[in-house]
């Protein structure tokens, strides 16, 4: 049960920081598309910001992963 609760608030935090990427990714795509003169940051925030979401949902998975295998304990209290 302290594992689904670690793990609930770990996807939680990693919720917000891919929300905020994924806005952060389409400012740095919208400065690509229109061939801005340097575009190796805008390329660095795409890149991280495909990693922080990529973690998320393997963090959802694992979360989703835990409450499955603790179903019983979980709702039978």
């Amino acid at each position: 049960m302290k594992n689904l609760k670690i793990s609930a608030a770990i996807t939680l935090v990693l919720g917000i920081l891919a929300a905020m990427a994924t806005l952060f990714m389409f400012l740095a795509l919208s400065d690509i598309a229109n061939n801005e003169p340097d575009l190796s940051l805008e390329w660095r925030i795409v890149g991280i910001s495909m990693i922080i979401t990529g973690v998320f949902i393997i963090s959802t998975f694992t979360t989703i992963g835990i409450l499955l295998k603790n179903w019983n304990h979980i709702f039978t209290q």
